[in-house]
């Protein structure tokens, strides 16, 4: 089989259908039915959920081939940050109006296909209708890729093509394959099965060449046939089933022309009924220039809706992070008030938080240790304990404070507020944390209506920081304390990085000249992030890449870099020397390339400009019994200091100067201790030569760190 590029960070969904998909990752009781429910109704959201259920990050032992259990492998926080990931990439990217009108004929095709599919596969009693399903959703996962990584290309094609068979010759004539097969090689990579590859690599043959196929290929096969919903820009949809496909009915599976019709015409009004509860207009126009200055569309209506749940999401992040640091109770107040500020611009806001002994709650209204409220937990003393009781938000005017207790008198005067609001804080399980108010203006209460959902997750955010357990730690687990948190705080804008870096690389096309180095800088971070996991869990394994592999390659992916970043900005010239038999690569390639990226940088910055760095692989040897992999790296700098060379290898004063912490040299020791390789050096006036022997892997496996398991 070819290799394809199977990556999915790209894929192209309609707005309208990754709202619901938020909402669901969001939801009061978030549930994995629902959740499933909403992803299986876009085919880009699914190839995602599945190809990262199946990557080596999530891999649990067996391939995962329904949305069901990439669910349960992937978790919630994980299917939201690829349903955000989503959203960014569909409110930033490339995709312009026409490609929108586009995504809603794909949209279409493959929830029409999956539906018949099922019904398909129940009539023919087929074990496994959601599979059938899975594999109707999927059939246009080729072309939603092909749209992503190279529109450049794929779109004139899709606008010459007049209908399905001449759309594949074009394919066939510019890609060596059409989008069916390219589809079916993605899935069978991500690990979802040879039927199910298959299902999607077949669906467009002809009846009488799958008669004999395997159940599921035969179904897709004729669901799509039954959909009547071609493919291309050119071509018009047909309002009921054809005669090629009411031919295929009978001759893959007996059914007769009434049947056939009825199925294809149910199918027909249930995806027309979704389309309307998402507000997808099935028969809106492709945009064009006279419709500019005309009625917003639903589809930009759903991109503002989109570009909302993306603020929000990315608010709940931050009141995350913002309270997280906080570890006195006052102080996790403090936050979340300081937060509701950042975020809805509240600035008179009040908590009440649940006691010990969960007969009261009590507020500080000042930086003091004694609260300057507790209130019994009985019902009718406040619209605090009312609201906590009755798990209700409760919404009071001030005009009508007269006749509430004195409390609530108070707190209008205290919050300076026309309306208060009050919200139950329930965390996990409903367990009850206290309650928020909010001390609003007319103006803000009405502007914050439409936004009550998102207060409500704010909420619930704010309540799961309150009740987390927070024990006092000792002394030595403080800088353990701390690295734990800075590294869970850098991953988000790592992440947020990764994702503009995506959208950077669609907008620039294929044929940038920066691409390649965009791909080194997605590179990099990557490896960034993994740093920072081995630096969170020091006795974890390495996750990074691992051999077999070639060390040439990976030699001239570092020397790239280094070459670009450091060596001609100094005027020093790189050079490598690299065996021709290519030798193989068998430790942590994570590992190795930070060895090699400490090595070069200690080099380059020793040098004056017009210097020399030499990289030289070799081939395999034996030493001392042990089969091994020599590479070195030389340089003609003036020679590392007496004082570095007598430390042997230990973190050391930097003779570079301020900004150098002289730790270079001891983190090169240690990676190559991790990895069982062997470091030495020699070093003159005339330079320094630098020499590693790699543990060369001839049977067994090697593990995340490069050793061998028998």
């Amino acid at each position: 089989m070819a290799r394809v590029n199977t990556a999915t960070d790209a894929l192209p969904s309609l707005p309208q259908a990754l709202i619901p998909v938020l909402d669901a990752t969001q939801a009061d009781e978030a549930d994995f039915q629902s959740l499933a429910r909403a992803i299986l109704q876009d085919a880009g959201m699914s190839g995602r959920l599945l190809q990262a259920a199946n990557s080596p990050f999530y891999y649990r032992g067996s391939p995962c081939r329904t949305i069901d259990r990439a669910l349960f492998s992937l978790g919630l926080d994980t299917v939201r940050s690829l349903a955000l990931t989503a959203a960014i990439q569909q409110l930033f990217g490339q995709f312009a109006p026409r490609h929108r009108s586009y995504l809603r004929v794909i949209w279409r095709r493959a929830l029409t296909t999956a539906s018949l599919a099922q019904v398909l596969a129940t009539l023919t009693r087929y074990p496994r209708p959601e599979e059938a399903y899975l594999a109707g959703l999927l059939i246009d996962i080729g072309r939603l890729i092909r749209l992503a990584g190279d529109e450049g290309h794929y779109w004139p094609l899709l606008q010459a093509a007049e209908d399905d068979p001449h759309l594949v010759a074009l394919e066939r004539d510019s890609f060596g394959c059409h989008y069916g097969e390219l589809g079916g090689d993605c899935l069978e990579t991500w690990g979802l099965g040879p039927f199910v590859a298959d299902a999607v690599r077949y669906h467009l043959e002809p009846a009488e060449r799958v008669r004999d196929a395997h159940h599921l290929v035969k179904l897709v096969n004729l669901a799509h046939a039954m959909a009547c919903l071609p493919a291309t820009l050119a071509a018009s949809t047909e309002a009921t089933c054809n005669e090629t496909a009411l031919a295929a009915a009978d001759t893959l599976f007996g059914l007769n022309e009434g049947l056939a019709r009825a199925l294809r015409e149910r199918v027909a009004e249930d995806v027309r009924r979704i389309a309307g509860s998402l507000e997808i207009d099935l028969d809106a126009p492709a945009p064009g220039p006279e419709t500019q200055d005309g009625p917003e569309s639903n589809d930009r209506a759903a991109e503002r809706a989109l570009g909302a749940r993306v603020r929000d999401l990315t608010e709940l992040e931050r009141i995350n992070a913002e309270m997280a640091r906080a570890t006195r109770l006052q102080d996790r107040c403090l936050a979340a008030r300081r937060t509701l500020f950042l975020t809805l611009g509240v600035s008179q806001s009040l908590l009440f938080l649940v006691d010990d002994d969960q007969q009261s709650v009590s507020a500080w209204v000042e930086d003091d240790e004694t609260p300057d409220f507790t209130l019994p937990l009985l019902p009718g003393r406040s619209l605090v304990t009312d609201t906590l009781l009755d798990r209700e938000i409760l919404r009071h005017e001030e005009e009508n404070a007269a006749g509430l207790p004195v409390i609530d008198q108070q707190l209008f005067r205290l919050c300076e507020a026309e309306r208060l609001w009050s919200f139950p804080l329930l965390a996990e399980g409903q367990q009850p944390a206290g309650v928020l108010i909010l001390g609003l203006t007319h103006g803000q209460a009405e502007g914050l209506e439409p936004r009550s959902d998102f207060i409500r997750s704010l909420t619930r955010e704010i309540a799961r920081a309150l009740t987390q357990p927070r024990p006092e730690p000792r002394d030595t687990d403080a800088t353990e304390q701390r690295i734990r948190e800075t590294v869970h705080e850098a991953g988000n804008p790592l992440s947020i990085i990764q994702n503009y870096l995506g959208v950077l690389h669609h907008k620039l096309g294929a044929e940038h000249e920066a691409r390649h180095e965009l791909g080194l800088i997605k590179d990099e971070i990557d490896r960034v992030g993994r740093i920072l996991l081995r630096l969170r869990d020091p006795e974890a394994a390495a996750t990074g890449e691992t051999g077999p592999g070639s060390l040439n390659a990976l030699v001239r992916q570092v020397a790239d870099i280094v070459d670009g970043s450091l060596c001609r900005t100094r005027g020093i010239q790189l050079h490598l020397d690299l065996s021709p038999s290519d030798p193989p690569l068998s430790v942590s390639a994570d590992h190795l390339r930070q060895i090699l990226t400490n090595l070069l940088k200690n080099a380059a910055e020793a040098q004056e400009n017009g210097g020399e760095i030499s990289i030289a692989t070799r081939a395999p040897t034996t030493v001392n019994g042990r089969r091994v992999v020599p590479l070195s790296v030389t340089d003609k700098g003036p020679g590392l200091p007496p004082a570095v060379q007598a430390a042997a290898f230990a973190p050391v004063a930097s003779s570079k100067g301020p900004g150098h912490a002289g730790l270079g040299l001891s983190i090169v020791k240690r990676l190559t201790e991790e990895i069982g390789a062997g470091f030495t050096f020699t070093s003159t006036s005339a330079g320094t030569r630098f020499e590693i022997t790699l543990p060369l892997v001839t049977q067994g496996t090697a593990d995340a760190s490069g050793m061998t398991q028998p």
